[in-house]
């Protein structure tokens, strides 16, 4: 017979919370990563610093640390404001007098420059204390007394900030070429320590590079070790080693990256996504998912909070610098440092090694690098992370003038959010030039309906055109000295044959164009660059616009920037033996 179950205990076991791990009072200080929020000392009424802590860990706590250390920043503004005015003396202060006192302190403010604070700078503050005051009035009834909020004490605020400077595409392409350069840097780095690694096997450290990588997988798990455990007796050898191959942070970009190692993929993601900066610097290891039915393709999934929803892009797995490529590669560098990550940092794809152990990566790390290094290197104008996500959604639609397209990239739910992002100086003027040529169509269409209608006008018009020569069929060459096979054809989108080509006047912009490399044509592109460029000082700012703008724009963004800079430095050597240009009028 078999032996009876033992009866189950269905009674939760309660366990005493350790010492230290909860406040005893919501106002007890509390460290976000370097800063110490500590309500217990601010300047205010006992009663009020308890109510504001109560509510501020409660409604903001799981928050991320970064907007923790922002809502706090905001939070002490209204403390600076409750000292000088010295109105608050308790809980039954807070009403609506006071809260139009604070909006009138807010907006007398002025920076140490003597500008006065911005609309948005004003606003937050005053939208977190809000907030703050809300949720007390909902979840502690009673704390506050009857309250109304001044009505909408900041109007169009969004309309009103400062609009983010947008990078030119070359600006763009710039940066994205730069990373790729410093992405290939690193991957032949990697390819020559796996490479000594495998021919040297173990041995003296000191005297090999990948004798030195194998003792510390091998004596440290794959981390170098502090100076204070090299300075012991026994890790003589490795610390010879080190020395010999360049030190601590060389030897270490063999095993794993560091954090100025990471930005270069970190932008390249950032710019093939045209995500949000703070977005992508969260992305988690397990960002790629397949594709049903695609095997070529990976989509990339990361989480905006802002939005509630998830964002995606479907991208090439064959492309060496695309996101599925640089995400495994990021994934295997990373492998070694993820067991030493504490909290959610394990579960974060970019994780770097610092000074003061395994860290995940973040936007102000981001802007650090490219303020102090990477701009320097590669000799860049400085950029903004806010840019990069408006300039590409603006170059796409330049590129592609199909709003729901550039809509379905940003990942946005309106498509008046896409037009916010992509309006602009040149997108207006690229605007103006389609809207021109569709009333040039439009006018040519009412003549010729209205020639049709007059039997004499009719009449006219054929006698003219039997007396008018017709014109040469066969090649000809435009005026900027490319060859065009039949300008008649009626090749370009709107032309009929027997009508001359509309890109006939740059031959470089119509689609069937095929630009070789040698320095001849790139010799003739580099003196239509030069020609449109000194042709601006005198033609008419309109015409300018209209008619020649939109071709040096397609030269000088698209064409050139495909050719190398040694081929772009041949072909200025044999631009100065090409026969002159025609005026342009």
């Amino acid at each position: 017979m078999a032996a009876r179950r033992e009866r189950m205990s269905r009674v939760l076991p309660r366990r005493a919370p350790r010492a230290g791990s909860i406040p005893e009072r919501s106002d007890a200080p509390r460290r976000v990563r370097r800063t110490v929020i500590d309500f217990s000392r601010l300047p205010l009424p006992a009663d009020v610093r308890l109510a504001l802590a109560d509510a501020f860990w409660n409604h903001f706590g799981v928050r991320s640390p970064e907007q923790i250390q922002v809502l706090w920043a905001r939070l002490r503004v209204f403390v600076r404001f409750a000292v000088e005015s010295a109105l608050l003396h308790g809980l039954a202060d807070i009403h609506h007098d006071l809260l139009v006192r604070f909006v009138e302190w807010l907006n007398i403010q002025h920076r140490a420059n003597g500008d006065p604070w911005s609309k948005w700078s004003r606003a937050g503050p005053y939208m977190t204390l809000r907030s703050l005051l809300q949720w007390l009035a909902r979840c502690r009834p009673g704390v506050l007394g009857e309250l109304h909020f001044p009505f909408n004490p900041f109007p169009w605020r969004n309309r009103d900030s400062g609009r983010v400077r947008r990078l030119p595409a070359q600006d763009l392409r710039a940066i994205l070429k730069a990373c790729e350069r410093d992405i290939t840097a690193l991957r032949a780095l990697r390819t020559r320590g796996e490479r000594e690694r495998a021919e040297a096997g173990s041995g003296d450290p000191a005297r090999s590079l990948g004798a030195l990588l194998e003792a510390i997988d091998r004596r440290y798990g794959g981390i170098v070790p502090p100076r204070r455990i090299l300075s012991r007796a026994g890790h003589h050898a490795v610390v010879r080693g080190l020395k010999r191959y360049g030190g601590i942070r060389q030897v270490e970009s063999y095993l794993y990256p560091r954090a100025e190692l990471l930005l270069p993929y970190y932008l390249a993601l950032l710019i093939h996504t045209a995500g949000n900066p703070q977005p992508i610097a969260e992305l988690s290891c397990d960002c790629l998912q397949p594709i049903p039915l695609l095997d070529d393709r990976q989509m990339l999934v990361w989480t905006k909070r802002r939005a509630g929803a998830a964002q995606r892009r479907s991208f090439r797995t064959t492309a060496a610098f695309e996101p599925p490529a640089l995400v495994q590669e990021i994934i295997e560098w990373t492998h070694k440092l993820r067991p030493h990550a504490t909290g959610s940092a394990c579960k974060r794809l970019l994780l770097f090694k610092g000074m003061r152990g395994v860290n995940a990566w973040s936007r102000t790390l981001a802007k650090m690098v490219i303020r102090t290094d990477f701009c320097r290197r590669h000799g860049l104008p400085h950029f903004s992370l806010a840019s990069i996500r408006p300039s590409v959604l603006s170059a796409l639609y330049r590129a592609s003038g199909d709003l729901r397209q550039v809509k379905a990239i940003a990942n946005h739910q309106q498509l008046a959010t896409t037009v916010r992002y992509v309006e602009g100086p040149e997108v207006e003027a690229q605007h103006r030039v389609r809207v021109a040529a569709v009333q040039r169509a439009f006018l040519g269409h009412i003549s010729r309906a209205h020639s049709d209608a007059d039997p004499a006008d009719g009449a006219a018009m054929r006698a003219l055109s039997l007396s008018r020569p017709e014109a040469p069929r066969g090649p000809a060459v435009s005026m900027f000295g490319f060859d065009c096979k039949d300008p008649l054809a009626g090749t370009a989108p709107g032309t009929h044959a027997g009508e001359l080509c509309t890109n006939f006047l740059g031959c470089f912009t119509c689609p069937n164009a095929i630009i070789t490399g040698d320095a001849a044509s790139v010799a003739r592109l580099l003196q239509a660059r030069d020609h449109l460029r000194a042709a601006a000082a005198r033609i008419h700012p309109a015409r300018w616009e209209a008619v020649y703008a939109p071709l040096l724009r397609i030269l000088e963004e698209d064409i050139l920037t495909r050719f190398a800079a040694g081929e772009v430095a041949s072909a200025a050597q044999c631009e100065p033996s090409l026969p002159p240009l025609p005026e342009l009028r």
